[in-house]
């Protein structure tokens, strides 16, 4: 009986408010095409993510998610993938526990696939800045991937993510790699 009694009293008390003032927001539009596409950038996350699920030949890295692109005004584009380096197995019905002798496989594969990853993503940077030769040479290209590991993994000496980034009329020589 006292939940009706607490909610007819929280509703009155809400209805009783005065309105609240509306804050209008200019609108921001450009009368002109944008300088990036819906196609060109969907075209360009193709690529990428092809890329990666090419990389590695017989093992390949696993794409966790597909490559998202973006064109920010002013500062340029901007494209995140998510990766796996190798395929990791899981804790299943079939399968109770991870070993400690595979969490030490898993991370030694991990480690001999970074030179790997971070060759695709300079591949990738140089890619992105030619497809996107409409974007001015002064604004930045940024890729950036993000790598999963599961929670029983064991990460030392593994970034959790690779940002490359540099101006797209600088070219490739003055990219720069941030891993974190």
């Amino acid at each position: 009986m006292r939940l009706p009694v607490v909610l007819l009293a929280v509703t009155a008390a809400a209805w009783s408010q005065g309105q609240m003032p509306v804050k209008h927001v200019a609108a921001v539009s450009t009368a002109e095409k944008p300088l990036l596409s819906f196609a060109t950038m969907s075209e360009l996350e193709a690529q990428l993510d092809g890329r990666i699920n090419a990389a590695g030949g017989a093992e390949p890295m696993v794409l966790i998610g597909p490559a998202r692109a973006l064109y920010l005004l002013g500062y340029g584009a901007v494209v995140t993938q998510e990766v796996s380096l190798v395929v990791t197995p899981t804790v299943s019905p079939f399968r109770g526990a991870i070993t400690p002798k595979e969490v030490t496989q898993v991370h030694q594969r991990k480690l001999e696939r970074l030179p790997l990853i971070r060759q695709v993503m300079r591949d990738m940077w140089t890619t992105t800045a030619s497809s996107l030769n409409m974007v001015p040479a002064n604004e930045q290209i940024v890729v950036a991937v993000r790598l999963l590991y599961k929670s029983w993994e064991d990460t030392r000496g593994l970034p959790g993510q690779l940002v490359l980034r540099g101006s797209r009329g600088a070219g490739a020589s003055g990219v720069q790699m941030e891993e974190q």
